[in-house]
């Protein structure tokens, strides 16, 4: 007797062969959204830069300190995403490297607020930008890649 036809969902039908599942492909190209980002992070430097002349020391610091922190925190966020999820000793730098940055430019900004708004705000928003801190780090190192 002649064996019955499988069902179509039966994963183990010899005339159903689905390809194998792709498997992500890590290369060294940068997608275009990411020079777009850099590109016009770069032209509000030189913007900036070029609205506050010589004028502002202070201004000019601070826009170049975040502008290079931004780019120090791209670098280190594609790092942490390309390290192995083990454990390993290159990811655990890489998340503290991002938690750093992340925390030194909130309080850049923070600071940056502070010295415009008046002192009840003021204090708000530094309340706010340790809650943030505090949060990443909890996130980051407490809670960690448990799922």
């Amino acid at each position: 007797m002649a064996n019955p036809p499988k069902p179509a969902s039966d994963p183990h039908r010899a005339d159903s062969a689905s390809p194998p599942p792709a498997t992500p492909r890590r290369d060294r190209r940068r997608p275009w959204a990411t020079l777009a980002i850099l590109a016009g992070l770069a032209v509000n430097l030189a913007l900036c830069v070029r609205r506050v002349g010589g004028e502002d020391r202070g201004a000019l610091a601070f826009v170049g300190f975040s502008y290079l922190n931004l780019l120090l925190l791209f670098g280190a966020i594609r790092r942490f995403e390309a390290s192995p999820a083990d454990g390993s000793p290159a990811r655990g730098r890489a998340r503290l490297a991002v938690w750093l940055l992340t925390a030194t430019l909130t309080a850049a900004f923070t600071w940056r607020i502070g010295e415009m708004v008046p002192l009840r705000f003021a204090a708000a928003a530094w309340i706010m930008a340790a809650a943030t801190v505090l949060g990443g780090f909890y996130m980051l190192f407490l809670h960690g890649d448990k799922k």
